[in-house]
């Protein structure tokens, strides 16, 4: 059974307004939490994926290595290291759930969708609003059609 609550949350969590200034917030709260946690499930932190990669890539793209006077921009390899070792720290914590069989082939088996395909999905779970997604949309699906 679907429960609306959770994905309201789970939505209001995932905004993208001010840099993912909901989720930066969550995630914050979850990595103190998790930082003071005896239980191994309070000490699960999952973080948003992709944007992990993006802060790293822009940590590492938008700062200079180097400070203007010719000394190494120790700031930046500092914050590129604890992302990074935060993440390792996250990765080392034992998950007490059980597997479940059919979520695992799921993930290792299902389609791996292209950008169309994906936009396409999109559009089937939210409806276009405007002309211009109206367009996009139908644009999407005669390409799905001749591709197939």
């Amino acid at each position: 059974k679907i429960q609306s609550g959770k994905f309201a949350i789970l939505e209001h969590q995932m905004d993208p307004s001010s840099n993912f200034s909901s989720y930066r917030s969550t995630l914050k709260a979850a990595m103190w939490r998790s930082a003071g946690a005896t239980d191994q499930r309070q000490r699960i932190v999952i973080p948003f994926f992709s944007l992990l990669v993006k802060d790293l890539y822009f940590l590492n793209q938008g700062c200079a290595n180097r400070l203007p006077n010719g000394h190494i921009n120790f700031e930046k390899f500092w914050q590129l290291a604890k992302q990074v070792t935060e993440f390792m720290a996250w990765k080392q914590v034992t998950c007490p759930f059980e597997k479940d069989p059919k979520i695992i082939s799921l993930l290792q088996h299902g389609p791996i969708l292209n950008e169309n395909a994906l936009a396409l999905a999109s559009f089937e779970c939210e409806p276009p609003d405007n002309n211009q997604e109206k367009e996009r949309c139908k644009t999407l699906k005669a390409d799905v059609t001749t591709t197939n």
